[in-house]
């Protein structure tokens, strides 16, 4: 406050904006860097994911300590590169990112984007569309999935807001220096900005609370401005149609993310990962190397909320059928609010496509209509002519399972199916839209139809033989994969299986004869039912984008034996086998756990060795601090869960009984 001696009033002051951070506070608090990467040796493929689509490529440069993305000419290749963790948004305090990157030459038909963002939410600097007054095309974009329908506030370099004089100088042919920082609360504010001589520079900046969202005429702004303020660092190049150049460019280089203000430590629920009661140690055969006693994991869903498997209730089972993807469609059209009018169509238009083309909002699906006239998804203007195509995979269910957009923008997960490298744990696909009867699908990344999902095949249940039906008792891993039935009529590979004593995700592997099935896992409970049931297990629900944070190890051994800690994540794989199970740690005590375990593997391959120590003969339990081990995270597809075995090695003729828990908080908001 100052004294006016002229009018006699107290006025107030303040620093400008460029040098407060979005909650109004002078930079002058602890920032403190909570992630960062440059790239000098590499493209740190354990702290970065990159997925390619088509002709995309992501390679490292050492000439210039940077890494290329580049596409080529073709509708739908795509290079990104996103950090494997979420970073976590604390209340109170501001997130902000900051890196060096030279964004390819502004094509039509062609996207390239820079920020804190992923798929359905987010914060970023987006070149596409140029326009007279916007000759290099820029945009800051802030997109939302709030209500399961992606919509984006995108307004353009000449429409922003900050300072105008300095924004003019520059030129995005050459590299720049971006910022980004933002506050959450669901009300918070978002800035853009750049560094120019070493001066941070606001380009435009949004206040979200008490805001009338003129730019995409929808009026006053009644929900959060994005559905979750815990986002990742991300850099994409897309084709949004075919292209000009043979192929397209874009370089990044170092980039921080930093709290303003400084982290507090990470708070969150803390659980004990161990061996069972029921089994409180295991023995490991003299001359074992690398016995897998113990692995942890997230699970692949953050919430769990309708599906066969995993959900607090049982689901439908889908009709059978088997699911394939439809060509694409192409065509010419123009979009006026949630009007689509086609013409020059090739291929055949329905409900439930997902439509892509220039300037079209991602997640834009065909809701109805006909002949030349449809209707779609997302309000938006595509005024001029452009060139779409359309993509459909649906999952049929029974008769009036659902209202209508009832799992709109949720995800849905087959676990224990697919096996590729994206999806190592399952196949998760996103639901654009639903009917009453019908839950339309797509790619997580692309936004077009999957390649492929589970053959969904009707329920069956079947009465297992007897003597042989009900699987083998006792206490300890079960060892046996074989089932018998009095029929597998209607029993395939591929389903779930559900009984007292089975775990989820239980799947047949193959039908051996006509009363016999094989299972992918031996139990390590005891099922006592004798019928059980079939089907293609499926959960629905949104992604899991938390965290597992390794605390302590309590470990004791009644002999010497080496003991490694070996971590799989996308970048390096770690493979469990012999009767391998992950078991829900929810199921075992720890009701709101988001963790899994598994005790029952006798070898693993693959996997990073990231600690190692001697434990001596008879030395007790040791306690031993974690805390500087990295997090467990997800993959962005939402269906590779980073896994931390503890592994022990033991010495000739000598068994060593183990026992073991590890100790984590789980980063979950």
């Amino acid at each position: 406050m100052s004294l006016n001696i002229t009018t006699g009033y107290h006025e107030s002051s303040a620093m400008p904006a460029r040098v407060r951070d979005i909650l109004g506070r002078l930079k002058v608090s602890v920032h403190q860097n909570v992630y960062e990467a440059d790239f000098e040796y590499g493209t740190q493929p354990l702290r970065w994911e990159p997925v390619t689509v088509g002709s995309g490529t992501v390679a490292a440069i050492p000439s210039s300590g940077g890494v290329r993305m580049r596409v080529g000419n073709a509708q739908g290749d795509v290079a990104l590169r996103q950090s494997r963790p979420y970073h976590r948004y604390q209340p109170g305090k501001t997130m902000f990112m900051a890196t060096g990157c030279q964004l390819g030459v502004a094509t039509a038909g062609q996207v390239q984007r820079v920020g804190f963002f992923d798929e359905q939410n987010g914060v970023f600097f987006e070149q596409s569309i140029p326009t007279p007054t916007n000759p290099f095309g820029m945009y800051a974009v802030v997109r939302t999935d709030v209500n399961g329908v992606v919509n984006e506030t995108r307004v353009g370099l000449d429409s922003w807001n900050g300072d105008q004089k300095m924004v003019k100088q520059l030129d995005f042919n050459r590299i720049q220096m971006f910022w980004i920082e933002y506050g959450w609360y669901g009300a918070g504010a978002t800035r853009f900005g750049f560094w120019i001589d070493g001066e941070p520079v606001i380009a435009h900046q949004t206040g979200w609370g008490n805001y009338n969202n003129t730019v995409n005429a929808t009026g006053p702004q009644t929900t959060p401005w994005a559905r979750t303020g815990n986002l990742p660092v991300r850099y994409e190049v897309r084709n949004l149609a075919a292209v000009t150049p043979t192929t397209s460019d874009m370089f990044h280089y170092g980039v921080s993310v930093i709290i303003e203000g400084g982290r507090d430590e990470q708070r969150g629920f803390t659980y004990s990962y161990g061996l069972p009661n029921w089994l409180q140690v295991r023995s490991v055969a003299a001359s074992s190397t690398r016995y897998p006693l113990l692995t942890i994991r997230g699970r692949q869903l953050g919430t769990q909320e309708y599906g066969s498997v995993y959900a607090p209730s049982a689901g439908a089972t889908p009709t059978a059928q088997t699911p394939t993807a439809t060509a694409a469609t192409a065509f010419t059209g123009t979009i006026s609010g949630t009007t689509l009018t086609t013409s020059a169509v090739t291929g055949t238009l329905a409900i439930g496509q997902q439509i892509t083309g220039v300037g079209v909002t991602q997640g834009t699906y065909i809701t109805a209509g006909s002949g030349s006239s449809w209707t779609v998804s997302v309000s938006q203007t595509v005024a001029s002519t452009a060139s779409m195509k359309s993509y459909v995979l649906s999952l049929v269910f029974p008769a009036a399972t659902f209202t209508a957009n009832q799992w709109q923008g949720r995800t849905i997960f087959f676990p224990g199916q697919g096996g590729t490298a994206a999806d190592k744990n399952g196949i998760i696909c996103r639901i654009i839209g639903n009917d009453t009867t019908t839950l339309w699908l797509a790619d997580p990344i692309t936004g077009l139809a999957p390649t492929t999902i589970p053959v969904i095949a009707t329920q069956v249940t079947q009465t297992a033989s007897a003597g042989s039906g009900t699987l083998p008792t006792g206490t300890g891993i079960a060892q046996s994969y074989n089932i018998s039935f009095a029929s597998t009529t209607g029993i395939t590979a591929g389903m779930s299986i559900v009984g007292i004593g089975v775990p989820v995700s239980t799947v047949v592997t193959s039908v051996t004869t006509n009363s016999s099935i094989t299972i992918n896992q031996a139990l390590t409970t005891n099922a006592t039912a004798s019928t059980y049931t079939f089907n293609t297990g499926y959960c629905i629900g949104l992604i899991n984008r938390g965290q597992l944070l390794p605390r302590r190890l309590m470990l004791s051994s009644d002999t010497r034996c080496v003991v490694e800690i070996i971590a799989g994540s996308i970048a390096n794989t770690s493979t469990l086998s012999g009767p391998a199970n992950f078991v829900p740690t929810a199921n075992s005590g720890s009701n709101n756990s988001f963790a899994e375990r598994d005790f029952g593997a006798t070898s693993i391959a693959g996997g990073e060795v990231v600690f190692a120590f001697t434990l001596a003969a008879g030395s007790g339990l040791q306690d031993i601090d974690f805390s500087y081990f990295f997090p467990l995270y997800n993959s962005i597809r939402g269906g590779q869960i980073d896994q931390l075995t503890v592994a022990v090695s033991t010495v000739s003729g000598t068994t060593s009984v183990v026992g073991a828990h590890l100790i984590c908080q789980e980063a979950m908001s």
